[in-house]
Order: structure tokens, then sequence, then C-alpha cells
């Protein structure tokens, strides 16, 4: 019988105090993926905003922490089970993370990564929902304290963060600037950076 590499585990947090976090297992090298992420169609099926008020409160938290959000609505686990949340969703918030998104929206590491590490992505290169908002823990000397929905649009800026967005982030960014006829920057990124 063949098994996985086992590369992540999870473990009590070192950046979110008293909570949960993922660490690899093994040393993992820049770029290499590191587990499925977000297909860029599961964007298609967000659950509406306005079937969140109808959540009981414990489901309406376990949304706010853990579900990406859009303007439109929200991206829930498979079969709506929060019961069965795979290790993905319990990666923390880190302003300069050491994980990104490739082209298919998998998590990748965006540096050499060591074994122990806590591993973290910069909420900002994936979610949009603009009334986001979340106190940052991270003790990157860079932290922005308070992390938003809106935090893609001046990310999008930085080529270091450009390049590992999620495919969803760079089609707003697309549309944004294709409204502002800029699409020329987007595309050289594109192009110069993305696997």
């Amino acid at each position: 019988m063949k098994f996985t590499k086992l590369i992540i585990e999870l473990k009590p947090s070192r950046i979110d105090n008293g909570g949960v976090g993922v660490f690899a297992v093994v040393a993992i090298k820049k770029r290499e993926k590191v587990t499925d992420g977000i297909p860029i169609e599961d964007f298609s099926g967000v659950v509406p905003w306005g079937e969140f008020e109808y959540l009981n409160k414990e489901l309406q938290k376990k949304v706010m922490d853990f579900c990406v959000g859009t303007s439109e609505g929200f991206i829930p686990p498979d079969d709506n089970d929060f019961n069965k949340l795979s290790i993905e969703w319990y990666f923390n918030h880190s302003c300069n993370g050491n994980l990104g998104f490739d082209k298919n929206g998998d998590f990748i590491a965006i540096r050499d990564i060591k074994k122990g590490e806590e591993l973290t992505y910069d909420y900002g290169l994936i979610e949009s929902n603009p009334n986001f908002k979340m106190e940052c823990k991270c003790p990157d000397i860079n932290c922005r304290h308070i992390i938003t929905g809106n935090d893609w649009k001046f990310l999008s800026k930085d080529k270091s963060k450009m390049k590992y967005m999620h495919p969803f982030i760079i089609s707003l960014i697309r549309q944004d600037q294709a409204m502002k006829g800029m699409t020329k920057s987007i595309d050289e990124a594109d192009r110069g950076l993305r696997m």
C-alpha cells in the first residue's frame, strides 16, 4: 500500500494564540505545491450573503472564520459541512506569508520553507468581500494590523504579491484595469511571474 508523502500537519498556532495552525512536517521548496486550493469554478457557486443572515450564530462565526468571501457571497465547505474541514481551511493569515496560489488556485510555497515552520498566506491574495475585516496578529515588521476584503486592490501593485494571487483575484484586477484601460501591466505580470 502506497501513501501520499506527508508534508503538513495541524498543531497549536504560533500566530493565532489559542488557535490551530498548519505546519510543515518536512522542508518544502519554493513553488512546490503544498495542497489543493480553491478552484476558480468554486467562485461560481458562492452562497449569497442574503442567506448568511438565516444561519445560526455558530455557523455565521464559522463562515466568517473560515470561508473565503466575495462581494456576492462566500465559498462554503464541501457539502456545506463544517464538520469535515480539510487541513487547508486552517491556514492562518500573515502579511508576509510563505504560501500563495498557482494558476490553478492551489497552495504553493512562495519561498523555501523549513521543517516545523507554520504555513500561512496573506488573505489579501484571495479575499474580496468588501465587508471583511480582521485584526492581524502576525509578527511581520510590515504588518498591516487590519486586513480587509479590499487589500487585494493595493497588493496588486506589488509584483511580489501579484504573482501569487488567486486566479479569481487576477480576474477582478483585469476587470478593474479594463475599466480603466490598463490591461498591459497585468498581462506583463501574468506572462513574467505566474507559473
